[in-house]
């Protein structure tokens, strides 16, 4: 119900509301503005302003969208299963909009002038890894996956200047993630972040982040979050790529 273009202007202060409402909103649906404003650790105002952010007239308008927005999901749901098609829906919905694709053409210029690419992602986002690094491979740009998160990169041999560090990550805390960055970070490396969470440690360090918000299905440890979006970019991108080179055959 947020729409990427709209998430895209949150400040710090006004993404922290809005990952409250996100994990509470069933709460929020019936949540005096105060109230919401203490849990948040927020003003009532910057509730206000992130309500009007998200295209709401004011407060009690987003309870309402809230609600409904609830009760869409439950009747488009089956009980017994998660159905990834309504976010997946959404998320398609969200790529056709203008400043998404600014977002993939800024990729671009990084991507086109790279003299290298590498691939970086921990469990099912180092498979994820070797199919990107693969695929544009295919279409024409030289692309390595890292597999090892403690790979050395000595500054006697340092990495080419431009060198496109594409990192995996849903949740962008990943403390093996984070570190493989801060290694590349001195070199004349451009890391692209595509993540789950706009506002995290990864995203705020990448040069761009790329962010898909799906709702994240943890069980454990373990992570099913969907990977559709990640694969839906690594294919756009790479599909760009070979028209470029044809372009230039």
């Amino acid at each position: 119900m947020f729409s990427y273009d709209k998430l895209q202007t949150l400040n710090d202060i006004e993404t922290s509301i809005y990952n409250y409402v996100i994990k509470h909103a069933e709460a929020v649906e019936t949540m005096p503005i105060r109230e919401l404003a203490t849990h948040a650790h927020v003003s009532t105002a910057s509730v206000l302003r992130f309500a009007e952010k998200m295209g709401f007239d004011g407060y009690s308008e987003l309870r309402f969208a809230l609600k409904q927005d609830r009760k869409n999901k439950e009747q488009e749901a089956q009980a017994t299963s998660y159905d990834a098609s309504v976010p997946l829906a959404d998320f398609f919905s969200k790529v056709n909009s203008t400043d998404f694709n600014k977002l993939i053409d800024s990729a671009m210029d990084l991507i086109v002038k790279a003299p290298l690419v590498m691939f970086f992602g921990l469990g099912g986002g180092n498979s994820l890894a070797q199919y990107g690094a693969r695929f544009w491979s295919n279409a024409g740009k030289m692309s390595l996956p890292v597999f090892d998160p403690f790979q050395p990169f000595p500054n006697s041999s340092p990495l080419p200047k431009d060198t496109v560090l594409v990192v995996l990550s849903v949740s962008g805390e990943t403390h093996e993630v984070l570190d493989l960055v801060n290694k590349v970070k001195p070199e004349a490396v451009k890391v692209i972040a595509v993540t789950n969470s706009g506002n995290s440690t990864l995203a705020k360090m990448a040069d761009l982040s790329i962010s898909y918000f799906m709702p994240e299905i943890k069980h454990a440890d373990l992570n099913l979050t969907t990977q559709v979006p990640v694969v839906y970019l690594i294919e756009l991108i790479g599909h760009r790529l070979d028209e470029i080179n044809h372009t230039k055959a």
